[in-house]
């Protein structure tokens, strides 16, 4: 009898162990979405279904009618909202910000500002408004710090008690010292920001495109306990397909050593963008080989995705 009440007492065990579960995050740089007409929807979002969520930079016009906050309508943009319908096509529904941030004007559908989105599956996450959430300095245009104005998404998982925010960014580009300095005051900012928010959950991670060069630029933050998931600066723009030494560390994933019990070991990943297009599309429906930068970026982008995963039910400043 002691010999079934100990493998019944295994298996309620196991089974809440496994109960757990992992939550596949991916970030996505596309370039000027919604402004190339070539763009190839349906096969990017077939490379990203499989993740719960999915944030994108660069979304350059909303994809749906609207109003500003200050009241201006804006209008859907048909490019757009043509990636957002591939999207829920595969299961997603979408958040987006409220409106656009640029370095010297929005309210435009033009490439000079960016809107922030991100798509998730409700059967694994749900938005988290009762936490801060939206834009992390104002103004949103000609800010003192920021080219575009980061924006925060918190989240809770459906299965296992997690709660979680993801920070998408758009830092400053360029590798001359003053844009270094300028991204370098970004990053500053941002993780102050991330340490002075005023509740208990700490789990932010910042990630997106930070046009980040080399390690030098993000090393010395560990003395704030703060680390890249792309420490090892794998190339990420798409540049790297036709030469690559060209190849640049864009895209990270930044978080504090409190949120590492969260993160599934190993799970980063720098997703090869064109073996995933061949993989999701018909045989000979694309070349992607030789490599045309200009027709890779308009049809696809002139960056790769990155992912990671998360288990929930570890979170332990809920």
């Amino acid at each position: 009898m002691l010999k079934y009440i100990f493998l019944t007492v295994f298996l309620i065990q196991f089974i809440a162990v496994t109960a757990q579960d992992t939550l596949s995050i991916c970030s996505f740089n596309i370039q000027f979405l919604g402004h190339f007409k070539s763009r190839e929807n349906a096969i990017l979002a077939e490379v990203v279904k499989n993740h719960d969520i999915v944030l994108v930079q660069e979304l350059v016009a909303a994809p749906l009618d609207g109003n500003y906050p200050d009241g201006t309508p804006f209008k859907k943009d048909i490019e757009s909202a043509a990636f957002v319908d591939e999207m829920t096509k595969r299961g997603f529904d979408y958040w987006l910000s409220t409106e656009d941030s640029g370095p010297t004007k929005n309210h435009t559908p033009t490439t000079a500002s960016e809107w922030w989105i991100v798509f998730y599956k409700k059967k694994a996450v749900l938005p988290d408004t009762s936490r801060c959430y939206g834009f992390v300095s104002a103004p949103l245009v000609n800010n003192e710090v920021y080219e575009r104005v980061p924006y925060a998404f918190p989240f809770k998982s459906v299965k296992g008690k997690s709660n979680f925010t993801l920070i998408s960014v758009h830092l400053k580009p360029g590798d001359s010292a003053l844009e270094k300095q300028i991204r370098q005051k970004e990053l500053v900012e941002l993780f102050k920001w991330t340490s002075s928010v005023n509740e208990s959950n700490k789990d932010f991670y910042v990630l997106g495109d930070c046009n980040i060069y080399n390690a030098n630029e993000f090393t010395h933050f560990k003395s704030q306990n703060i680390t890249s998931l792309n420490e090892a600066c794998i190339s990420t723009n798409s540049l790297m397909y036709g030469d690559p030494t060209k190849g640049n560390p864009y895209d990270h994933v930044f978080y504090h050593s409190s949120s590492k019990e969260d993160i599934l070991k190993g799970s980063f990943e720098v997703i090869d963008l064109r073996k995933a297009i061949l993989d999701n599309s018909k045989k000979g429906q694309f070349t992607v080989d030789p490599y045309i930068h200009d027709d890779f970026r308009t049809q696809f982008s002139d960056h790769v995705p990155v992912t990671f995963q998360l288990v929930t039910g570890k979170d332990t400043d809920l």
